[in-house]
Formats: C-alpha cells, structure tokens, sequence
C-alpha cells in the first residue's frame, strides 16, 4: 500500500503530481485495504463472497473495480467481491431491523 505514494518524499516528483494524481493514489490505497480487510474476514468466516455497500460505491466505478480487483488479488481467486444494484437503502434497512427487533 505504500507505494500508492511512490517518491512523493523527493521533492521532484512530488511537484510533478497532480491533485488527481493524489486522489486517485488515495482511492486505490483505501480500497486495497478495505479488499484485504474483509477478505481476512471472510476467510475467518469461511464465506466466499463478500457484499459490499454504501452509497459511495454506486457513483465510484473505480472504487468498486479496486474492490472486486483487491478481493480476488489477496485471495489467489478464490473470493468475489459483490455490489448490490441498490445498496444506498441497506444501512437505513438494516438499522429499522434492528430497531425491530428492540420493541
């Protein structure tokens, strides 16, 4: 994950980085940690695919792409990553089951 930010400790390179550049070094570096995250999670779990979710994902193909890419990358292939056609409401969902089950 580290080399997300490749020599932008020498002063030459940093200057030639755009702030695209930098948004899209943090993306890949967040994402390929979350990827290697629930994989271990998964593996603990013995679950072979994994559900992703949240609003941010729907608008950002390349987060999702980093995603599926770092899941299959950290589990030699053996785990998919999966995205949910409307996985903004499953946060509101899931917090009005739990509310459920309180009452």
């Amino acid at each position: 994950m580290a080399s997300s930010f490749g020599q932008m400790n020498i002063e030459e390179r940093a200057g030639d980085a755009t702030k695209e550049d930098l948004a899209r070094a943090t993306l890949m570096m967040i994402t390929n940690n979350i990827g290697s995250i629930a994989r271990l999670c998964c593996k603990s779990e013995q679950i072979q695919r994994c559900v992703f979710v949240g609003n941010f994902l729907r608008i950002n193909t390349i987060a999702m792409r980093s995603l599926s890419t770092a899941m299959e990358f950290w589990s030699n292939g053996t785990m998919k990553a999966l995205f949910c056609e409307h996985e903004g409401y499953f946060g509101a969902v899931g917090c009005l089951l739990e509310l459920m089950k309180t009452h």
